[in-house]
């Protein structure tokens, strides 16, 4: 049995806090993911095609999008590709977005309950392919764990696939997500299915290669924290007990991505040659993943490391300028620039040789930092002095405690920016 694996469209979503022109476009990248998924249904011939939950984000659904829908799902239908969906927190049973109004084409199969159904997938030609069992939540809170209402048919000898929303205590990007219809892998290893379609999670990943238990993704990413390649999953059971071959297709047409400058900017002095610098890194980054030829990029630049215009990216004002240049010289449809961690070009040589409090003060806090005697000796502190007053008395933990925190504090550098923002006087 071959199908393709989609979850979580969570089409129209408002994306609040964006431009016009980015909210645009990225609710119609949404719909994009969906028309790439059913090119490539139609592409490679599949049994079926499998819909894992949050398909909307909420109740509310444009006309646009309705109409569109509609159409994908008829063109699956004139290829005689049965599509099987089940619903999600976002898009419950209870109160699925414009199910009322929309008019599903014949061969569009939607589990909105939690009483689990079987569907019978077949070809063309009549034979079976394999059947897909799946349950829906019934409304946006479902503590249940529908998993275990799930059971392959008593008698087959094709494969069964289970296609199901839900909560995989325990799996990479869990925490971030919130905990409905949860379930566990061991009971889902030994559930009797030779591949679990799941939804809910937007981070792809394999939990089980035998059962093969898979997490999709969503097609589509919807924030900085959804950066990279997102797609579908397109799955071949060969038959009843064999192993899934799974391949992954990039379908989301807005890509968020995340790049990263730590050091190598010391010599940038001019916004000429930081936008510069930052488009030879990205053309680098480009060159090992080009993403999809048609694509466009949402990026979150983060500047780290000594740099002499420092003190110029303190301004929220320069940070958007730099931004809008960047958007323009990476051909990108939005940049956001992170500075935090961007500091100015200082050489403490000088202030270390100094012979007065500042350079005491800068000496006494890089030998503490490199681990030159006892710290809370030289301070005059007590082990709960650093504790906060809790009580703790063990003066080697407080002496790492403080080390820790000079290190992790730069508490020279900050010093030293200290001292030269005063111009050196102390």
């Amino acid at each position: 049995m071959r199908f393709l694996h989609l979850a979580d469209l969570h089409l129209d979503t408002l994306f609040a806090g964006r431009s016009r022109e980015v909210r645009d476009r990225l609710r119609a990248a949404s719909r994009d993911a969906l028309s790439r998924g059913v090119d490539t249904a139609l592409r490679e011939e599949v049994d079926a095609v499998l819909l894992a939950g949050d398909v909307f984000d909420g109740e509310r659904l444009s006309f646009v999008t309705e109409r569109f829908l509609v159409e994908q799902l008829q063109r699956l239908g004139e290829a005689s590709i049965p599509v099987v969906m089940v619903t999600g927190n976002h898009d419950p049973g209870s109160g699925l977005a414009g199910s009322r109004r929309i008019p599903w084409p014949p061969g569009v199969t939607v589990i909105a309950g939690p009483e689990p159904r079987t569907v019978s997938i077949h070809r063309p030609d009549g034979s079976l392919a394999g059947t897909v069992t799946g349950a829906g939540h019934p409304d946006a809170r479902t503590g249940e764990d529908l998993s275990r209402r799930l059971a392959p048919p008593e008698s087959r000898s094709t494969p069964a696939i289970a296609l199901l929303h839900t909560h995989v205590t325990g799996a990479g990007g869990a925490a971030d997500h919130d905990r409905y219809a949860p379930s566990e892998l061991p009971f889902l290893r030994s559930a009797g299915f030779d591949y679990w379609a799941l939804g809910h999670i937007h981070a792809r990943q394999e939990l089980e290669r035998m059962p093969a238990i898979w997490y999709a993704g969503n097609p589509q990413g919807r924030n900085p924290g959804e950066a990279g390649a997102r797609g579908g999953l397109l799955v071949e059971v060969p038959a009843r007990g064999a192993t899934a071959r799974v391949r992954f297709v990039e379908l989301g047409s807005v890509r968020w991505e995340l790049l990263v400058l730590d050091g190598g900017l010391e010599d940038v002095t001019t916004l000429d040659e930081l936008v510069a610098r930052v488009g030879q890194r990205w053309q680098e980054a480009r060159k090992a993943d080009p993403g999809l030829p048609d694509g466009e990029w949402i990026v979150r630049v983060r500047l780290s490391g000594p740099c002499p215009l420092a003190r110029e990216l303190r301004s929220g004002e320069n940070r958007e300028a730099l931004a809008d240049e960047l958007a323009r010289a990476l051909g990108a449809l939005e940049v956001e620039v992170r500075t935090g961690r961007i500091r100015t070009v200082l050489d403490p040589a000088p202030w270390l040789q100094r012979q007065d409090a500042a350079g005491a003060a800068l000496r006494l806090v890089d030998e503490l930092a490199r681990g030159d005697g006892p710290v809370l000796a030289r301070l005059g502190l007590t082990p709960g002095d650093l504790a906060g007053g809790e009580g703790e008395d063990d003066p080697d933990r407080g002496d790492e405690r403080a080390r820790a925190l000079l290190r992790d504090h730069d508490g020279l550098r900050m010093l030293l920016e200290a001292f030269a923002r005063q111009g050196g006087k102390t």
